[in-house]
Protein backbone atom coordinates (compact mmCIF):
# COMPACT_ATOMS: atom_id res chain seq x y z
CA UNK A 1 0.00 0.00 0.00
CA UNK A 2 3.02 2.27 0.39
CA UNK A 3 3.27 2.66 -3.38
CA UNK A 4 -0.40 3.63 -3.81
CA UNK A 5 0.03 7.05 -2.21
CA UNK A 6 2.27 9.94 -3.12
CA UNK A 7 3.19 12.16 -0.20
CA UNK A 8 3.12 15.90 -0.77
CA UNK A 9 6.21 18.02 -0.26
CA UNK A 10 5.24 19.08 3.27
CA UNK A 11 4.79 15.47 4.42
CA UNK A 12 8.12 14.37 2.94
CA UNK A 13 9.85 17.26 4.69
CA UNK A 14 8.31 16.53 8.09
CA UNK A 15 8.91 12.78 7.87
CA UNK A 16 12.56 13.42 6.99
CA UNK A 17 12.79 15.63 10.08
CA UNK A 18 11.55 12.76 12.27
CA UNK A 19 7.91 13.76 12.72
CA UNK A 20 5.13 11.16 12.69
CA UNK A 21 1.34 11.08 12.45
CA UNK A 22 1.18 11.12 16.26
CA UNK A 23 3.87 13.77 16.72
CA UNK A 24 3.83 16.72 14.35
CA UNK A 25 3.96 20.55 14.51
CA UNK A 26 0.85 22.36 15.69
CA UNK A 27 0.53 24.32 12.43
CA UNK A 28 -0.27 21.17 10.39
CA UNK A 29 -3.07 18.63 10.44
CA UNK A 30 -3.63 15.25 8.79
CA UNK A 31 -5.81 15.19 5.70
CA UNK A 32 -9.10 13.38 6.24
CA UNK A 33 -10.05 12.63 2.63
CA UNK A 34 -9.78 8.88 1.94
CA UNK A 35 -7.74 8.32 5.10
CA UNK A 36 -6.34 4.83 5.71
CA UNK A 37 -7.27 3.48 9.14
CA UNK A 38 -3.91 1.72 9.50
CA UNK A 39 -1.84 4.72 8.44
CA UNK A 40 -3.55 8.17 8.67
CA UNK A 41 -0.88 9.73 6.45
CA UNK A 42 -2.13 7.59 3.58
CA UNK A 43 -4.91 9.89 2.36
CA UNK A 44 -5.94 11.67 -0.80
CA UNK A 45 -4.54 14.96 0.54
CA UNK A 46 -1.00 13.57 0.41
CA UNK A 47 -0.43 13.33 4.16
CA UNK A 48 -0.07 16.51 6.23
CA UNK A 49 -1.80 19.79 5.44
CA UNK A 50 -1.21 23.31 6.67
CA UNK A 51 -3.86 24.83 8.87
CA UNK A 52 -5.32 27.56 6.72
CA UNK A 53 -5.35 30.12 9.56
CA UNK A 54 -1.57 29.65 9.77
CA UNK A 55 -0.59 29.54 6.11
CA UNK A 56 -2.85 32.46 5.14
CA UNK A 57 -0.81 34.78 7.35
CA UNK A 58 2.51 33.76 5.82
CA UNK A 59 4.41 35.66 3.13
CA UNK A 60 5.06 34.33 -0.36
CA UNK A 61 7.10 35.54 -3.30
CA UNK A 62 6.52 35.30 -7.03
CA UNK A 63 9.32 34.42 -9.49
CA UNK A 64 9.55 38.10 -10.44
CA UNK A 65 10.11 39.12 -6.80
CA UNK A 66 6.68 40.35 -5.71
CA UNK A 67 5.65 39.59 -2.16
CA UNK A 68 2.10 38.46 -1.38
CA UNK A 69 -0.02 37.07 1.43
CA UNK A 70 -1.32 33.53 1.65
CA UNK A 71 -4.87 34.85 1.43
CA UNK A 72 -4.15 35.94 -2.16
CA UNK A 73 -2.95 32.47 -3.17
CA UNK A 74 -4.86 29.53 -4.64
CA UNK A 75 -4.15 26.00 -3.43
CA UNK A 76 -6.62 23.82 -5.30
CA UNK A 77 -5.22 23.63 -8.84
CA UNK A 78 -4.26 20.25 -10.25
CA UNK A 79 -2.80 20.52 -13.74
CA UNK A 80 -0.24 18.70 -15.83
CA UNK A 81 0.17 15.95 -13.25
CA UNK A 82 1.15 18.50 -10.60
CA UNK A 83 -0.78 19.59 -7.50
CA UNK A 84 -0.17 23.34 -7.27
CA UNK A 85 -0.74 23.60 -3.52
CA UNK A 86 0.70 25.14 -0.38
CA UNK A 87 1.88 21.72 0.73
CA UNK A 88 4.02 21.33 -2.41
CA UNK A 89 5.24 24.94 -2.08
CA UNK A 90 3.62 25.57 -5.47
CA UNK A 91 0.53 27.66 -4.74
CA UNK A 92 -0.58 30.00 -7.53
CA UNK A 93 -1.76 33.57 -7.96
CA UNK A 94 -3.14 35.62 -10.83
CA UNK A 95 -0.39 37.71 -12.34
CA UNK A 96 -1.18 41.33 -11.38
CA UNK A 97 0.18 42.48 -14.76
CA UNK A 98 -1.93 39.87 -16.62
CA UNK A 99 1.22 38.77 -18.38
CA UNK A 100 0.70 35.36 -19.99
CA UNK A 101 4.00 34.66 -21.74
CA UNK A 102 6.24 35.14 -18.73
CA UNK A 103 9.62 33.40 -18.84
CA UNK A 104 10.05 33.56 -15.07
CA UNK A 105 7.06 31.46 -14.03
CA UNK A 106 7.08 27.66 -13.98
CA UNK A 107 7.12 26.35 -17.54
CA UNK A 108 4.50 23.73 -16.66
CA UNK A 109 1.89 26.47 -16.31
CA UNK A 110 0.38 27.06 -19.73
CA UNK A 111 0.39 30.52 -21.27
CA UNK A 112 -3.08 30.09 -22.79
CA UNK A 113 -6.51 28.92 -21.75
CA UNK A 114 -8.08 29.44 -18.35
CA UNK A 115 -4.77 29.46 -16.45
CA UNK A 116 -2.89 31.65 -18.92
CA UNK A 117 -2.12 34.31 -16.31
CA UNK A 118 -1.45 31.94 -13.39
CA UNK A 119 1.91 32.25 -11.66
CA UNK A 120 3.51 30.03 -9.02
CA UNK A 121 4.66 31.40 -5.64
CA UNK A 122 6.95 30.10 -2.88
CA UNK A 123 6.79 30.38 0.89
CA UNK A 124 9.44 32.71 2.34
CA UNK A 125 10.66 33.28 5.89
CA UNK A 126 10.23 37.05 5.81
CA UNK A 127 7.84 39.57 7.30
CA UNK A 128 5.11 40.63 4.90
CA UNK A 129 5.33 44.19 3.56
CA UNK A 130 2.47 45.84 1.73
CA UNK A 131 4.63 48.35 -0.15
CA UNK A 132 5.54 46.89 -3.53
CA UNK A 133 3.48 43.76 -2.92
CA UNK A 134 1.08 41.98 -5.21
CA UNK A 135 -1.85 43.28 -3.16
CA UNK A 136 -0.71 46.89 -3.64
CA UNK A 137 -0.39 46.42 -7.39
CA UNK A 138 -3.85 44.87 -7.55
CA UNK A 139 -5.23 47.80 -5.56
CA UNK A 140 -3.61 50.23 -8.00
CA UNK A 141 -5.06 48.24 -10.91
CA UNK A 142 -8.54 48.32 -9.36
CA UNK A 143 -8.28 52.07 -8.88
CA UNK A 144 -7.15 52.49 -12.49
CA UNK A 145 -10.02 50.31 -13.73
CA UNK A 146 -12.50 52.46 -11.80
CA UNK A 147 -11.02 55.64 -13.27
CA UNK A 148 -11.15 54.13 -16.76
CA UNK A 149 -14.80 53.23 -16.14
CA UNK A 150 -15.64 56.83 -15.30
CA UNK A 151 -13.72 58.03 -18.36
CA UNK A 152 -15.52 55.46 -20.53
CA UNK A 153 -18.89 56.70 -19.28
CA UNK A 154 -17.97 60.35 -19.87
CA UNK A 155 -16.81 59.60 -23.42
CA UNK A 156 -20.22 58.09 -24.16
CA UNK A 157 -22.03 60.96 -22.40
CA UNK A 158 -23.42 58.60 -19.76
CA UNK A 159 -25.06 56.29 -22.30
CA UNK A 160 -23.69 53.16 -20.64
CA UNK A 161 -25.30 50.37 -18.61
CA UNK A 162 -23.70 48.12 -16.00
CA UNK A 163 -25.52 45.10 -17.46
CA UNK A 164 -23.93 45.51 -20.89
CA UNK A 165 -20.37 46.62 -20.17
CA UNK A 166 -17.29 44.67 -19.08
CA UNK A 167 -13.60 45.24 -18.67
CA UNK A 168 -11.37 43.50 -21.22
CA UNK A 169 -8.20 42.68 -19.28
CA UNK A 170 -6.28 41.65 -22.39
CA UNK A 171 -6.99 44.93 -24.15
CA UNK A 172 -7.04 46.81 -20.79
CA UNK A 173 -10.12 48.79 -21.69
CA UNK A 174 -13.84 48.94 -21.00
CA UNK A 175 -16.20 47.66 -23.67
CA UNK A 176 -19.95 47.63 -24.04
CA UNK A 177 -22.20 45.43 -26.14
CA UNK A 178 -25.88 46.27 -25.97
CA UNK A 179 -27.97 43.09 -25.86
CA UNK A 180 -31.74 43.61 -25.46
CA UNK A 181 -32.02 39.93 -24.56
CA UNK A 182 -30.12 40.67 -21.33
CA UNK A 183 -32.62 43.42 -20.50
CA UNK A 184 -35.48 41.00 -21.12
CA UNK A 185 -33.96 38.25 -18.97
CA UNK A 186 -33.37 40.73 -16.13
CA UNK A 187 -36.89 42.16 -16.61
CA UNK A 188 -35.30 45.58 -16.66
CA UNK A 189 -37.58 48.60 -16.43
CA UNK A 190 -34.84 51.22 -16.50
CA UNK A 191 -32.87 52.93 -13.73
CA UNK A 192 -34.94 55.33 -11.60
CA UNK A 193 -33.18 58.55 -10.61
CA UNK A 194 -35.28 58.66 -7.46
CA UNK A 195 -38.07 56.70 -5.78
CA UNK A 196 -40.61 59.10 -7.27
CA UNK A 197 -39.49 58.78 -10.90
CA UNK A 198 -40.00 56.11 -13.48
CA UNK A 199 -37.08 54.14 -14.82
CA UNK A 200 -34.86 55.64 -17.50
CA UNK A 201 -32.88 53.45 -19.87
CA UNK A 202 -29.31 54.87 -20.03
CA UNK A 203 -28.75 53.26 -23.45
CA UNK A 204 -31.83 54.80 -25.04
CA UNK A 205 -31.55 57.96 -22.96
CA UNK A 206 -35.28 58.05 -22.16
CA UNK A 207 -38.03 56.38 -20.20
CA UNK A 208 -39.19 52.98 -21.35
CA UNK A 209 -42.75 52.73 -22.56
CA UNK A 210 -45.32 51.13 -20.28
CA UNK A 211 -46.66 48.66 -22.85
CA UNK A 212 -45.51 45.07 -22.78
CA UNK A 213 -45.47 42.41 -25.43
CA UNK A 214 -43.26 39.71 -26.92
CA UNK A 215 -41.19 38.84 -29.96
CA UNK A 216 -42.85 36.37 -32.32
CA UNK A 217 -41.54 34.49 -35.32
CA UNK A 218 -42.59 31.76 -37.76
CA UNK A 219 -40.66 28.58 -38.59
CA UNK A 220 -40.89 27.21 -42.13
CA UNK A 221 -39.76 23.61 -42.56
CA UNK A 222 -39.36 22.01 -45.98
CA UNK A 223 -38.59 18.30 -46.06
CA UNK A 224 -38.70 15.24 -48.26
CA UNK A 225 -41.19 12.61 -47.07
CA UNK A 226 -38.74 9.71 -46.82
CA UNK A 227 -41.39 7.53 -45.15
CA UNK A 228 -43.22 7.40 -48.52
CA UNK A 229 -40.28 5.84 -50.37
CA UNK A 230 -41.35 2.70 -52.21
CA UNK A 231 -44.86 4.01 -52.79
CA UNK A 232 -46.51 5.97 -55.58
CA UNK A 233 -45.78 9.17 -53.61
CA UNK A 234 -42.03 8.61 -53.43
CA UNK A 235 -40.11 11.90 -53.54
CA UNK A 236 -43.02 13.98 -52.23
CA UNK A 237 -42.01 17.29 -50.62
CA UNK A 238 -43.83 18.72 -47.60
CA UNK A 239 -43.80 22.30 -46.33
CA UNK A 240 -44.96 23.22 -42.83
CA UNK A 241 -45.10 26.63 -41.18
CA UNK A 242 -45.41 26.91 -37.42
CA UNK A 243 -46.52 30.47 -36.67
CA UNK A 244 -46.51 32.60 -33.55
CA UNK A 245 -43.49 31.18 -31.72
CA UNK A 246 -42.53 33.32 -28.73
CA UNK A 247 -38.97 34.32 -27.83
CA UNK A 248 -39.69 35.11 -24.16
CA UNK A 249 -41.78 33.11 -21.71
CA UNK A 250 -43.22 36.24 -20.12
CA UNK A 251 -44.31 39.74 -21.24
CA UNK A 252 -41.41 42.11 -21.92
CA UNK A 253 -41.29 45.89 -22.35
CA UNK A 254 -42.13 46.76 -25.95
CA UNK A 255 -39.08 49.02 -26.37
CA UNK A 256 -36.89 46.04 -25.48
CA UNK A 257 -38.86 43.78 -27.83
CA UNK A 258 -38.46 46.19 -30.75
CA UNK A 259 -34.71 46.53 -30.13
CA UNK A 260 -34.44 42.74 -29.92
CA UNK A 261 -36.03 42.44 -33.36
CA UNK A 262 -33.56 44.97 -34.75
CA UNK A 263 -30.39 43.53 -33.20
CA UNK A 264 -30.90 39.87 -32.26
CA UNK A 265 -32.46 38.09 -35.24
CA UNK A 266 -29.33 35.96 -35.66
CA UNK A 267 -29.80 34.70 -32.09
CA UNK A 268 -33.30 33.49 -32.96
CA UNK A 269 -32.04 31.70 -36.07
CA UNK A 270 -29.23 30.09 -34.09
CA UNK A 271 -31.65 28.78 -31.44
CA UNK A 272 -34.02 27.38 -34.08
CA UNK A 273 -31.18 25.67 -35.97
CA UNK A 274 -29.97 24.21 -32.66
CA UNK A 275 -33.46 22.87 -31.99
CA UNK A 276 -33.46 21.01 -35.32
CA UNK A 277 -29.76 20.15 -35.25
CA UNK A 278 -30.34 16.38 -35.38
CA UNK A 279 -32.73 16.54 -38.34
CA UNK A 280 -30.43 18.88 -40.26
CA UNK A 281 -27.40 16.70 -39.58
CA UNK A 282 -28.98 13.43 -40.71
CA UNK A 283 -30.58 15.07 -43.74
CA UNK A 284 -27.15 16.30 -44.82
CA UNK A 285 -25.55 12.95 -43.97
CA UNK A 286 -28.07 10.93 -46.01
CA UNK A 287 -28.31 13.47 -48.81
CA UNK A 288 -31.96 14.14 -48.08
CA UNK A 289 -33.87 17.43 -48.03
CA UNK A 290 -34.58 19.17 -44.75
CA UNK A 291 -34.40 22.93 -44.42
CA UNK A 292 -35.42 25.31 -41.64
CA UNK A 293 -36.15 28.98 -42.21
CA UNK A 294 -37.13 31.66 -39.67
CA UNK A 295 -39.64 34.12 -41.05
CA UNK A 296 -41.65 37.16 -40.03
CA UNK A 297 -39.79 38.17 -36.87
CA UNK A 298 -41.86 40.89 -35.22
CA UNK A 299 -42.62 42.58 -31.89
CA UNK A 300 -46.31 42.61 -30.93
CA UNK A 301 -48.42 43.31 -27.86
CA UNK A 302 -50.11 39.94 -28.44
CA UNK A 303 -50.04 37.30 -31.14
CA UNK A 304 -51.91 38.31 -34.28
CA UNK A 305 -53.12 35.98 -37.01
CA UNK A 306 -53.55 36.71 -40.70
CA UNK A 307 -56.44 34.38 -41.57
CA UNK A 308 -56.38 35.30 -45.25
CA UNK A 309 -52.68 34.45 -45.48
CA UNK A 310 -53.30 31.15 -43.66
CA UNK A 311 -56.01 30.23 -46.17
CA UNK A 312 -53.73 31.17 -49.06
CA UNK A 313 -50.92 29.00 -47.65
CA UNK A 314 -53.30 26.07 -47.14
CA UNK A 315 -54.48 26.33 -50.75
CA UNK A 316 -50.84 26.09 -51.81
CA UNK A 317 -50.50 22.82 -49.90
CA UNK A 318 -48.64 24.23 -46.90
CA UNK A 319 -49.46 22.75 -43.49
CA UNK A 320 -50.20 25.62 -41.10
CA UNK A 321 -49.99 25.33 -37.31
CA UNK A 322 -49.90 27.94 -34.56
CA UNK A 323 -47.63 27.61 -31.56
CA UNK A 324 -50.30 28.90 -29.17
CA UNK A 325 -52.76 26.21 -30.33
CA UNK A 326 -50.12 23.52 -29.93
CA UNK A 327 -49.25 24.77 -26.44
CA UNK A 328 -52.92 24.87 -25.46
CA UNK A 329 -53.49 21.31 -26.67
CA UNK A 330 -50.37 20.19 -24.82
CA UNK A 331 -51.58 21.83 -21.58
CA UNK A 332 -55.03 20.24 -21.93
CA UNK A 333 -53.48 16.83 -22.62
CA UNK A 334 -51.24 17.12 -19.56
CA UNK A 335 -54.19 18.28 -17.43
CA UNK A 336 -56.31 15.34 -18.61
CA UNK A 337 -53.46 12.97 -17.91
CA UNK A 338 -53.07 14.35 -14.38
CA UNK A 339 -56.83 14.10 -13.76
CA UNK A 340 -56.91 10.47 -14.91
CA UNK A 341 -53.97 9.63 -12.68
CA UNK A 342 -55.69 11.36 -9.75
CA UNK A 343 -58.93 9.48 -10.40
CA UNK A 344 -56.99 6.22 -10.48
CA UNK A 345 -55.31 7.00 -7.16
CA UNK A 346 -58.64 8.05 -5.63
CA UNK A 347 -60.31 4.80 -6.75
CA UNK A 348 -57.48 2.76 -5.21
CA UNK A 349 -57.76 4.76 -1.99
CA UNK A 350 -61.54 4.26 -1.79
CA UNK A 351 -61.08 0.53 -2.33
CA UNK A 352 -58.57 0.41 0.52
CA UNK A 353 -60.83 2.37 2.88
CA UNK A 354 -63.74 0.01 2.17
CA UNK A 355 -61.42 -2.92 2.78
CA UNK A 356 -59.50 -2.00 5.95
CA UNK A 357 -61.28 1.10 7.23
CA UNK A 358 -60.03 4.66 7.64
CA UNK A 359 -59.26 4.26 11.35
CA UNK A 360 -57.01 1.25 10.64
CA UNK A 361 -54.79 3.11 8.17
CA UNK A 362 -51.47 4.74 9.02
CA UNK A 363 -51.43 8.46 9.72
CA UNK A 364 -49.65 9.36 6.47
CA UNK A 365 -52.22 7.37 4.45
CA UNK A 366 -55.08 9.03 6.37
CA UNK A 367 -53.62 12.43 5.52
CA UNK A 368 -53.24 11.43 1.88
CA UNK A 369 -56.84 10.16 1.78
CA UNK A 370 -58.17 13.47 3.16
CA UNK A 371 -56.38 15.43 0.46
CA UNK A 372 -57.26 13.01 -2.31
CA UNK A 373 -60.99 12.34 -1.81
CA UNK A 374 -62.11 14.89 0.81
CA UNK A 375 -63.87 14.59 4.16
CA UNK A 376 -67.39 14.25 2.78
CA UNK A 377 -66.44 11.29 0.64
CA UNK A 378 -64.61 9.75 3.62
CA UNK A 379 -67.81 9.92 5.68
CA UNK A 380 -69.77 8.31 2.85
CA UNK A 381 -67.21 5.50 2.52
CA UNK A 382 -67.17 4.85 6.28
CA UNK A 383 -70.97 4.70 6.35
CA UNK A 384 -70.94 2.37 3.35
CA UNK A 385 -68.34 0.15 5.03
CA UNK A 386 -70.36 -0.06 8.25
CA UNK A 387 -73.51 -0.86 6.29
CA UNK A 388 -71.65 -3.61 4.46
CA UNK A 389 -70.41 -5.05 7.76
CA UNK A 390 -73.96 -5.07 9.18
CA UNK A 391 -75.25 -6.85 6.11
CA UNK A 392 -72.53 -9.46 6.47
CA UNK A 393 -73.61 -10.07 10.08
CA UNK A 394 -77.30 -10.49 9.14
CA UNK A 395 -76.63 -12.96 6.35
CA UNK A 396 -77.82 -16.56 7.16
CA UNK A 397 -74.90 -18.84 7.96
CA UNK A 398 -74.86 -22.55 7.17
CA UNK A 399 -74.51 -24.67 10.29
CA UNK A 400 -71.46 -26.87 10.54
CA UNK A 401 -71.08 -30.25 12.33
CA UNK A 402 -69.04 -28.52 15.03
CA UNK A 403 -72.04 -26.34 15.87
CA UNK A 404 -74.18 -29.43 16.63
CA UNK A 405 -71.38 -30.91 18.75
CA UNK A 406 -71.18 -27.71 20.73
CA UNK A 407 -74.95 -27.77 21.27
CA UNK A 408 -74.74 -31.39 22.49
CA UNK A 409 -72.01 -30.53 24.98
CA UNK A 410 -74.19 -27.75 26.30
Amino acid sequence: MEDCFEYNGLTKKLLAAGYTAENHPDYVTIGNSGRDANNPLHNFNGGFEYYRWWIYEKAFRTPCGLMCKGTSCMSSLSFGGVDWTFENDMATVHCPYYKCDCEKKDSRLESHGVIKDFCNVHLIDEKYQYEGSLEEILKLWDDQIRRDKISFSLQRHGRVCENHMHYDRDAQEWKMHYDPGTCARLKCMGTPKSVHEEGICPILGRKLCREKGNVYYDIKITRRCDELDGTLFEGKMETCINKGNRVFDYPVNMDICQNYVKLCQDEIRWKVNSRYHTELFFADYHGSVFSVEVQNIRAEHRESRDLMQDLQDIREGIVITHASDTEKMDREWKKEKRNKAKEKRAAAMEKKILSVGYENMEFIEQNRACKLIGFERLDELEALRQQKQEEEKRKPRQLELSDFLDMGDG
